[in-house]
């Protein structure tokens, strides 16, 4: 038996085909548009990531050499934070709020932010679910259901609506203590628990593929699907995450910064939350920033720096010295999620001057962005989680350069992943479980490669340039948010 798992993530669908012993046989990916019709919005319609899924998986089967009914189980994880209306059928009514999209400002202040963060864990944010939700009713959508992307594609398969509980964490509108939709939030939002999907284990099986299944995927029907749960969640879960210990740094199109927790301590540690508190797949706790525009900022500074790749912006920004010449960067191109949660922030480039060139402001970019993980960490270790290292997933681990630069700015060591893409690992690891094949997550992770490259800190050199430009950093964002 071989099992599917997918990432439903901002820029394409995942695949990936793994064994019992969830070595991977096969993967594939296929991309998909993101709208952004005004500079606070970002939009997907969900019917591209539905006409992903098969060529997709079929690529990935290919790799595999393997057949449709060879797969036994499959589990979606994916994108957090978005919203999908749809009809009684489950079909979509408008196009998808994604996590970058920052429109309903005005209706994140329904719910009062001090009992959101005491009974949900979540600061009081646009980016989240109840907030669009209540978006989308203003402006004249008549749902039956609110989805996130995951729990919509499950149903889309399924017929069923269930959402997982770390998840659901995500959405302001879920008790953390009981896993359980909060009758107080709902009624803040004016939501019913009718309209979301119903909270179910992460592993249980959430139904069979449909006859609509099957033709969306390519699979036969009948074939068990899990219920799944968020990217942020399957992304260390898939690098054998499951215990404290480590940091994890997943570098995306967005990047999240957290760490794995037996409690469920809360950030109460500066005049605002920095991180917010999840549910972890586990039954444990995910404490985390959910994440600013990351990767996505690169690939932006590429394009204004007019370079043809990733590995071009690396190679330039080895060529400037720590501190960028004295140029900061401020990655708000989506809002600010560090050191302080601003949604109407935007990004900043300070300090140029006629002597720099395009070098210092692609190392200022990479340094930006590491001083923000830098931001979190260190709020991480002041609530008493344990950080001995750093664990380096996603793409942006692929970069030497930055991984580096990472280690130097936070002056511990920073551990990469031996498969950058661990959300659809992870995802796979909770269909292994949902058939039976393997008996909980932890064994699922404890099948993990171990990390396969270490970056230890530079020179004293080094960090206290580096230490330097990120004082500089925080004064800046101290001294914009002023005003």
């Amino acid at each position: 038996m071989l099992l599917l798992g997918l990432d439903l993530g901002t820029q394409s669908v995942k695949a990936v085909v793994c064994d019992e012993g969830l070595a991977v046989r096969g993967q594939h990916a296929i991309a998909y548009a993101t709208q952004h019709p005004a500079p606070d919005r970002a939009e997907q319609d969900p019917r591209s990531w539905e006409q992903a899924l098969a060529p997709a998986i079929a690529g990935a089967l290919a790799a595999a050499g393997a057949r449709g009914e060879d797969i036994g189980a499959l589990a979606i994880a994916g994108q957090l934070d978005g919203c999908v209306a749809v009809d009684a059928s489950g079909r979509p009514l408008h196009a998808a709020l994604i996590w970058q999209d920052r429109r309903a400002i005005a209706e994140t202040s329904r719910g009062d932010a001090r009992r959101v963060f005491e009974i949900a864990g979540q600061v009081a944010d646009p980016g989240h679910m109840a907030p669009k939700i209540c978006w989308l009713r203003d402006h004249g959508v008549v749902a039956a259901r609110f989805h996130q992307p995951v729990s919509y594609l499950v149903e889309r398969l399924t017929g069923v609506a269930v959402i997982d509980p770390a998840l659901a964490s995500s959405t302001m509108l879920m008790e953390l203590a009981t896993s359980a939709w909060s009758p107080e939030l709902l009624a803040a939002f004016a939501i019913t628990a009718d309209e979301l999907p119903a909270i179910r284990p992460t592993c249980s099986i959430a139904g069979a593929l449909t006859g609509e299944g099957a033709r969306l995927t390519g699979l036969r029907a009948g074939t068990p699907v899990a219920v799944g749960t968020g990217d942020d969640f399957a992304n260390p879960l898939g690098a054998g995450v499951v215990a404290p210990g480590s940091i994890v740094c997943a570098i995306g199109t967005g990047e999240v910064v957290g760490a794995v927790s037996t409690t469920a301590v809360l950030d109460r540690i500066g005049a605002e939350p920095m991180v917010e508190t999840h549910r972890y797949p586990t039954g444990a706790f995910f404490i985390e920033n959910p994440g600013w525009l990351s990767g996505g900022a690169v690939r932006w500074a590429v394009r204004m720096l007019g370079l043809p790749d990733d590995a071009a912006l690396d190679a330039l920004a080895a060529t400037a010295p720590p501190g960028a010449g004295g140029i900061t960067f401020l990655p708000a191109l989506a809002g600010a999620m560090t050191p302080v949660w601003r949604p109407d922030a935007r990004g900043t480039l300070h300090g140029l001057a006629a002597g720099h060139d395009r070098a210092h402001v692609a190392r200022a970019v990479l340094e930006g962005l590491a001083f923000a993980s830098r931001d979190v960490a260190e709020r991480l270790v002041a609530m008493g989680l344990p950080a001995s290292d750093v664990l380096l997933l996603g793409g942006g681990a692929r970069s030497r350069v930055w991984s580096q630069l990472r280690a130097d700015v936070l002056s511990i060591p920073h551990r990469v992943a031996p498969n950058s893409d661990t959300c659809p690992i992870g995802a796979a690891m909770i269909a292994a479980v949902a058939s039976g094949s393997v008996s909980d997550l932890e064994h699922a992770a404890a099948l993990a490669p171990a990390a396969s490259e270490v970056f230890a800190p530079g020179s004293r050199e080094t960090r206290t340039a580096l230490d330097a430009a990120y004082r500089r950093y925080q004064d800046l964002f101290s001294r914009l948010a002023a005003e």
